[in-house]
């Protein structure tokens, strides 16, 4: 009895670990982890038939690629077939399409001539146009020449200079925000991974840099509140102004991020008014009901009127649903995220 209950909880154990999402992979890590790095085009996807030596394969999925650039790792090939599970769900994996453009980061398997995606969906970045997959190019062989100049990458300033590159376009952004300012995004529960930088220090200049990229977004993707987060305190009027305008532009059909800005609003104003809201609005957002979904869509309505008079509360930080960021002065005028 006590074998076949270990057996089961082995088996439950297992599953639950394929339904875990894996540690999030920012493009440093990718680069320092990933075996080969390409920029090819995908000729075409196809799945293998099922034998008795592969029937328990997970990965019966496999995409051919025509190697425009090679990145990273030596081959000897311009063409790489890379198996992938499409079936997975959670973690989810790294998938390819027909005739699309990507970049990919692939490790080799033990036997054989072929690939897999290193580090699941993290590892396959698709709908790149030629100038984004350039900003990916950089920061690539940017991160490579410090990996070969440095036995461990540290929170330097050639560090911290490299990710705010990356913050500053859209197509890399996450990359560099994660990194930055990781409590910002809800995926950071799962991570099971060291800090690149415990401690993040940020002078004046470059936060206001990251400001002014913030401001000049039109419309804001979850991604994009981890800047919000690293930049209070720069101008917190006119980032009050900003994030009530950019609440307007949100698409109601689907509410992200719209909490998480109605979130950061509440916190700036100081309004428990607001705050009561946001909560209440966060409860709803996601339902099928009918009903909630109308719920929903009051509460929105009613944020966006009580908002509009809401001014500044003096504060030094906002809170975000998993984030609590706050700004102090740290010796030599610089400051501390975290």
């Amino acid at each position: 009895m006590k074998k076949i209950t270990a057996l089961l909880f082995s088996i439950v154990f297992s599953l639950t670990l394929l339904a875990y999402p894996i540690s999030p992979r920012p493009l440093r890590k990718l680069i320092t982890e990933s075996q080969y790095i390409v920029w090819g085009k995908v000729l075409e996807v196809g799945t293998v038939k099922e034998t008795k030596k592969n029937k328990d394969d997970w990965d019966k999925d496999y995409a051919v690629i025509a190697v425009q650039e090679k990145l990273q790792g030596k081959l000897n090939t311009d063409t790489v077939k890379v198996f992938f599970c499409s079936g997975m769900i959670c973690p989810a994996p790294g998938v390819f399409y027909e005739n699309e453009e990507v970049l990919a980061f692939l490790d080799k398997k033990e036997k054989g001539n072929d690939f897999y995606v290193h580090a699941l969906s993290y590892g396959v970045k698709h709908g790149l146009s030629q100038q984004e997959f350039g900003f990916y190019k950089d920061r690539i062989i940017e991160m490579q020449a410090m990996i070969a100049t440095e036995h461990e990458i540290k929170c330097s300033p050639q560090l911290i200079s490299w990710l705010i590159k990356c913050a500053e376009h859209s197509s890399t952004r996450w990359d560099g925000v994660y990194e930055l300012s990781p409590q910002s995004d809800f995926m950071s529960f799962y991570d099971r991974g060291e800090l690149a930088c415990k401690e993040t220090y940020l002078t004046t200049n470059l936060r206001k840099k990251l400001f002014d990229v913030l401001i000049s977004i039109d419309t804001l993707n979850y991604s994009d509140l981890a800047l919000v987060d690293i930049t209070t305190g720069v101008n917190d009027s006119l980032l009050l102004d900003f994030l009530k305008s950019r609440l307007l532009r949100v698409d109601t059909t689907y509410y992200w991020p719209a909490d998480d800005i109605m979130n950061r609003i509440a916190a700036l104003t100081g309004s428990e008014e607001l705050a009561a809201l946001s909560k209440k609005f966060s409860d709803v957002k996601y339902s099928y009901k009918e009903e909630e979904k109308e719920q929903a869509k009051n509460i929105f309505k009613e944020f966006i009127n009580k908002m509009q008079t809401a001014g500044l509360k003096n504060k030094k930080g906002v809170s975000g649903n998993y984030n609590v960021f706050i700004i102090e002065k740290a010796p030599g005028n610089k400051y501390i995220a975290g």
